[in-house]
């Protein structure tokens, strides 16, 4: 009994003794913030190194103000909402020592409060919202504004559960360009498609007004002004030049350009304007065979800037390039039905069609260490001439590569064969260069003196047109720059930009360019989607084998010996009973 009666003195003085520690400790260390550990494969949860680089350089206090409806009055797939962007925010403030300072309000109640809002474009939006056996319809906020200086505030309209995986990018984008002292200059040379000479002979002989040719450079422009880019359209001309405060320039698409247009590239890349060059030697024509399909012909075309580049060190391939790996596009035809024209869209498949998947793509370069899949439509490979680059000093590395089953052909203005567009009979070139980081000191291409102008032709009768003053442009020292090179312009025009990834290349190449690369560590985590690689007839036909053939066999094979493994135990059995009846 005495024993009993201390074992519960014991104990009771052991609880008192473990409750006055949890209180103590609850006390100490409630403020605290436990620690997180990130398993996901991509890191989602992980502040990238460039974001805390960015955010590390913050001088001057940039206030976030996360605006969201109380946790209670929250649908309940919303609940953990507040806390998720709060964890992020406060990763921000700690990345930034303090220097991101972020509160969060609850404007549902505050009218004064959201009467600001809604003068910023902050209003509430409405969520469905399951409760036991109710469906409806809830009311909330939750938006995030930045505010910097005197800057004009960002505002992120809706923030959901779906936005956490790109929260980092879009904050700290926002926070980068913010603190920048100027928007990145981008000088674009797109030229806009012309109206074919023909078509434009008939509209004046028929006293028409030709009609206006899409831009098809437009949705690039935009994307890029979307990103807080100071985009300039240039035509490159002497009354539209390269602006001398350009940070990087953009040559896509060029088209016959002359000798004073590429000394004025060449120029502007010598003097450390980093540029993007995408070039384009082929388009295709598919006109409707009678017997259905498509008949393809290839139109040749020069960018003007072929010398240029092989000053650099840099040729891009004149032949046709065929790609086992490519995509279907649906050209359209218009078909006689019954006296009715019918216009409907046929799949075509062409090896020229080329699609770039996430394993011929460089993981070591962060333009392209994401990037899943391109569609480079039409394009060409590019191929170095490394004792040129060499003697230059200037480096070369692929950004990503045709797959193993690539192959070439000579120009012709023929419509492409069966024999064409098949690999059988082919020699077979793997890993052809698509596209090209080249950084270092540029060289001054044709010397200092500019060539002239193109001037109009003189007038009959009167001598030669007066030559217009030069004047020239980056006649600073020189200084090292980038290229980005790529032998396919349809990359970027729409509406192929919003194939595959092509747009976060072209906006990863930018930034590479005109910002050194700071966002795109941060960028590259918004892409966790993989491809599925095409599986070939040969490799179908053995899956199919393996799943129709293979597995009934081996469990007819399993059966038939287990079937003689019993029988045999069955006889060793009736053997010994005849042993023991003996």
């Amino acid at each position: 009994m005495k024993k009993r009666m201390s074992f519960r003195l014991a104990f009771g003085l052991a609880a008192l003794l473990l409750l006055a520690i949890s209180v103590f400790l609850v006390g100490i260390l409630g403020d605290l913030h436990g620690m997180r550990v990130d398993l996901t494969e991509d890191r989602q949860f992980t502040l990238s190194d460039s974001a805390k680089d960015i955010l590390s350089r913050l001088q001057v206090p940039v206030q976030v103000k996360f605006y969201i409806t109380r946790e209670d009055k929250m649908p309940t797939q919303l609940r953990n909402l507040e806390r998720d962007v709060s964890d992020k925010l406060r990763d921000f403030s700690s990345a930034s020592g303090g220097h991101i300072a972020f509160s969060v309000h609850d404007p549902s109640e505050d009218e004064e409060l959201q009467e600001l809002l809604q003068g910023k474009g902050i209003r509430p939006f409405q969520v469905q919202s399951v409760e036991r056996d109710e469906i409806g319809l809830k009311l909330i906020y939750s938006a995030v504004s930045i505010a910097y200086m005197d800057k004009s505030e960002e505002i992120l309209p809706q923030v959901l559960p779906q936005s956490l995986a790109t929260l980092e990018y879009e904050i700290v984008s926002r926070v980068y360009r913010l603190t920048q002292e100027k928007q990145p200059v981008l000088a674009v040379f797109a030229p806009k498609p012309q109206l074919d000479p023909q078509m434009l002979g008939m509209y004046l002989q028929m006293g028409m007004e030709p009609p206006e040719m899409p831009d098809t450079w437009e949705q690039a422009v935009e994307l890029l002004r979307s990103e807080h880019y100071d985009v300039r359209r240039i035509e490159l001309t002497a009354d539209s030049p390269i602006p001398e405060d350009a940070d990087a320039l953009l040559v896509l698409g060029p088209v016959n350009l002359n000798e004073r247009q590429a000394w004025e590239i060449g120029r502007a890349l010598s003097r450390g304007v980093s540029t993007l060059m995408a070039v384009q030697n082929y388009e295709y024509d598919y006109n409707p065979a009678q017997r259905g399909g498509f008949r393809i012909t290839a139109r040749q075309r020069s960018s003007g800037l072929e010398d240029l580049l092989r000053s650099y060190g840099l040729i891009v391939v004149p032949d046709q390039l065929f790609d086992a790996e490519h995509e279907v596009l649906s050209i359209p035809r218009t078909q006689n039905l019954m006296g009715m024209q019918i216009r409907t869209a046929e799949p075509v498949r062409a090896p020229m069609q080329i699609a770039v998947r996430g394993e011929q793509m460089n993981r070591e370069l962060s333009i392209t260490n994401r990037i899943e899949q391109l569609f480079y439509l039409w394009g060409t490979d590019i191929v170095k001439d490394p004792t040129r680059l060499v003697g230059l000093n200037l480096g070369a590395q692929v950004l990503f590569s045709t797959s193993k089953r690539a192959w070439h052909k000579p120009f012709s203005a023929d419509p492409l064969t069966t024999a064409d567009v098949t690999m059988q009979g082919k020699d077979l070139e793997p890993a052809r260069a698509l596209g090209y980081l080249v950084d270092g000191q540029f060289p001054d291409y044709g010397g200092e003196t500019p060539p002239a102008w193109p001037g109009p032709p003189a007038p009959a009768g009167e001598g030669e047109p007066a030559p217009e003053e030069d004047t020239i442009v980056f006649a600073g020292e020189p200084a090292p720059g980038q290229l980005v090179l790529f032998g396919c312009a349809k990359l970027f025009e729409q509406p192929i930009l919003q194939a595959g990834h092509n747009s976060l290349l072209l906006l990863n190449s930018v930034d590479a360019l005109a910002l050194g690369g700071d966002l795109i560590g941060i960028r590259s985590k918004l892409i966790t989607a993989r491809s599925l690689k095409p599986i070939e007839a040969t490799q179908k036909l053995l899956f199919r084998l393996f799943i129709v053939a293979l597995v009934p066999v081996l469990l007819t094979l399993y059966g038939i010996a287990r079937l003689l493994m019993r029988r045999k135990e069955s006889d060793l059995y009736q053997e010994s009973l005849a042993v023991r009846a003996r």
